[in-house]
């Protein structure tokens, strides 16, 4: 089976770039992202499950059932994921950057779209950058 990981750089890349253009589309283009990385995780764990894939996509679910909570589930997601990176291979780039993102969510829910259109451009790039 071949590696989503550049498919999954790409639609991240591609989701930050239309959330920076359309910032009205944002809890649309998050869930979609979510629930695609999520089920693209399931799909592409060795073993068969992933935490982290099905963390996403529960949190891609929440927002498209209850957009109002945008804020917190991004958040909460990003702290969890930079946690568990942290934890699970030591520090990596992504993990902080997940964390740093999912804190200033937290303490700046206005910078929302930035934080989240700039997240996923940096992840999308470091992930193809990865490839090369």
């Amino acid at each position: 089976m071949p590696s989503l990981g550049p498919l999954m750089a790409i639609l991240a890349l591609v989701a930050g770039i239309l959330i920076l253009v359309k910032p009205r589309l944002l809890n649309y283009v998050v869930a979609i992202y979510l629930i695609v990385v999520g089920v693209l995780g399931l799909i592409g764990a060795s073993g068969g499950f992933s935490v982290a894939s099905v963390l996403a996509l529960v949190a891609g679910i929440l927002i498209l059932v209850a957009p109002g909570i945008l804020n917190f589930v991004v958040a909460i997601y990003l702290i969890v994921v930079g946690v568990m990176g942290l934890i699970g291979g030591g520090i990596s780039v992504q993990a902080v950057v997940a964390l740093v993102a999912g804190i200033l969510i937290l303490v700046m829910p206005r910078l929302l779209n930035y934080v989240v259109a700039i997240y996923l451009i940096v992840i999308g790039l470091m992930g193809l950058a990865a490839y090369f």
